[in-house]
């Protein structure tokens, strides 16, 4: 990065580059998920620290050729390791801000411990970057902390207005964690505000989103007056901008920096006379060990490990459980034996009939070698109550047959993948592309649709439903959280097992698996 800018600067000479219309650097992250130390599965990637003096590093490029700077990030910077439970999240918004961020949006991994506990946290410390967010609602005399939340940022450069706007998800599996307010359809949200910033004289809008990639296309696809779009949520890596045409036919940029504090996503850009973003390069600066930490936050990171192992334990977070021969993947697009292996740890903990499980909840992967309960915890990293530090407990769900297959139904049409453990079937698809399931086996015999089945799900997926268990929660008269948590589950099974190899998992007992879309 910036050696499009120093061969400028060889040409004009620094005075009459100052005299122009300056470039903007923008400097962006996304999906940090409080991952601190390393990206856990290669740990000579990432770290606060690192992230720090390359963050640093760039600005002090941009200041000594007068380029303004932005720094962003797309949101998840709470929840995602044991580092969001210290303080009760307190500790990292103290580091984001020791990292000099200007904005910082809101995901869904932000709310999941409820709008009370959020609006506390806002409330409870100061910091100096603008927390964004235009498209959650709720009632700011009941929880004043979120007061802090700003629809947008205004930046002026050579007296041209620039806004960055934000919005988040709406998804269905997350938004009910937002107990006591509203989130909007971003969206429509997104584009009022950017209709209406235009207005008020903005030449240029930016939006900061968390959206995911996909929907982030489809934004600039409904969009007229967004200029760029800064993106996270689906932890993409894109290293030369997306362009995509919105609704006035004009290509619109999109981009995203990946995941874990792994890298920094850095983009040189112009604003042309009609407000429109003409991008001059694009760089992905890798977080790896040959950059230095920067002392202020190494020191802030080890007090937070402190923290942690003071509040968990040194000795059992890395109490070994098991082996692994291969890396253990949580993978959403296939079924992996880590997915595997998770599903039947769900049903072998209350000897259930099916055990359900979702790897678009879970954490980092695994890499092959010793498994220590702090692995376990990070593979499923999920807490929906800052009390409750030993995560998601699983919960024990009666049903008939009937209900089973139209639960199945509708992981067929959803849009998240679901592991079925104990559960085979075939699906049949129609001459109209219509899917249908046939054959359903439970424990090796054909489904009953009048018997009762015992299901053993995670917290999140019944409290979240997967955007269904809505339709069907009036047919389950037997709900019951069980004392035994995912880690649990999940430390149990890698005992009996000893060691994970590539041939287990994959075979034996009946397992099923959901892809979205196929």
């Amino acid at each position: 990065m910036m050696v499009r800018l120093l061969i400028l600067a060889l040409m004009l000479g620094f005075s009459a580059l100052a005299a122009q219309a300056r470039p903007i650097l923008i400097l962006h992250t996304n999906d940090l998920h409080s991952f601190l130390e390393n990206s856990r599965f290669d740990t000579s990637r990432g770290g606060y620290a690192r992230l720090k003096t390359a963050i640093d590093r760039e600005k002090t490029k941009a200041a000594l050729l007068n380029v303004p700077v932005m720094t962003l990030d797309g949101g998840d910077f709470l929840e995602g390791t044991l580092f969001y439970m210290v303080d009760r999240g307190r500790s990292i918004l103290k580091i984001m801000d020791a990292m000099g961020y200007d904005a910082v949006a809101i995901g869904n991994h932000d709310w999941l411990m409820g709008t009370a506990e959020m609006g506390h946290l806002f409330a409870d410390v100061d910091y100096s970057y603008t927390v964004l967010n235009a498209n959650m609602k709720a009632d700011l005399n009941l929880f004043p902390g979120l007061k802090k939340l700003r629809p947008y940022l205004m930046m002026d450069v050579d007296g041209n207005k620039i806004a960055v706007l934000s919005v988040t998800t709406d998804d269905n599996l997350y938004g009910w964690a937002f107990d006591q307010g509203k989130i909007k359809k971003p969206f429509k949200v997104a584009n009022q505000w950017a209709k209406k910033l235009k207005k008020m004289g903005v030449k240029t809008v930016i939006a900061l989103t968390h959206l995911g990639f996909d929907r982030d296309k489809e934004l600039v696809n409904e969009s007229k007056d967004i200029d760029l779009v800064i993106g996270g949520d689906s932890h993409t890596l894109i290293d030369r901008p997306y362009f995509i045409g919105n609704k006035k036919g004009r290509q619109v940029a999109i981009i995203q920096a990946g995941d874990h504090a792994n890298y920094l996503g850095t983009l040189l850009m112009e604003i042309e006379a009609s407000g429109s973003v003409r991008v001059l390069e694009r760089g992905i600066v890798p977080i790896t060990t040959s950059i230095p930490e920067d002392p202020t936050v190494r020191e802030m990171v080890r007090q937070a490990r402190a923290d942690v192992n003071k509040m968990y334990g040194e000795s059992f977070l890395q109490t070994v459980v098991g082996t692994a021969e291969i890396d253990l993947i949580n993978s959403s697009s296939s079924m992996s034996v880590w997915n595997k292996v998770i599903g039947d740890s769900f049903k072998e903990a209350l000897n259930a009939d099916i055990g359900v499980h979702s790897p678009a909840l879970t954490g980092v992967d695994i890499k092959k070698g010793e498994i220590t309960r702090e692995d376990i915890a990070m593979t499923y990293p999920r807490f929906l109550s800052l009390d409750d530090r030993w995560g998601w407990h699983i919960y024990h769900v009666e049903m008939y047959g009937l209900v089973a297959k139209l639960l199945m139904d509708q992981y067929l049409t959803g849009s998240e993948p679901v592991v079925l453990s104990g559960v085979k079937f075939r699906i049949e698809v129609s001459k109209k592309g219509k899917k249908k399931i046939k054959d359903i086996m439970i424990g090796g015999e054909p489904i009953q649709l009048l018997k009762k089945y015992s299901v053993a799900f995670p917290e999140g997926v019944i409290k979240g439903g997967l955007g269904i268990m809505g339709l069907l929660i009036d047919l389950l008269h037997e709900v019951n959280r069980t004392e035994v948590t995912v880690w649990d589950a999940i430390e149990a099974k890698v005992r009996r097992l000893g060691t994970i190899r590539d041939e287990q998992g994959l075979h034996g007992e009946e397992d099923a698996m959901f892809l979205p879309g196929r």
